[in-house]
């Protein structure tokens, strides 16, 4: 007589490998950082930089809607898309009246 495993006593087993690998690759997920911020890129942090203390000495009737897009912006950063986030800093920056640093132009055109 061969004592072999119900499939019933071998779904506990199976789930548990399932389960454990589940586990491991969520905190695999979790433990890496945004591609933003491995990358240094210049839109999500001096342009967001830049955006976030324009929106702050902005007239009030303007503040309210540069804080939104800065806020917006910093979002897209998180999601990694400096593209879109770029555009809501500069949107910030253009209610708020003021000129971009000149290191983003260089930085596009490398």
């Amino acid at each position: 007589m061969t004592n072999q495993l119900s499939s019933f006593q071998r779904f506990p087993s199976a789930f548990a490998i399932v389960a454990a690998s589940a586990l491991a690759f969520t905190g695999l997920i979790a433990s890496t950082t945004p591609a933003y911020a491995q990358s240094g890129d210049y839109r999500c942090a001096g342009l967001a930089e830049q955006a976030a203390s324009a929106a702050e000495t902005a007239s009030a009737g303007q503040r309210s809607s540069a804080k939104r897009f800065v806020s917006t912006g910093k979002k897209l950063c998180e999601a990694g898309n400096e593209r879109a986030a770029a555009k809501q800093f500069r949107a910030a920056l253009k209610i708020a009246g003021v000129d971009e640093a000149k290191g983003d132009s260089q930085m596009a055109a490398r």
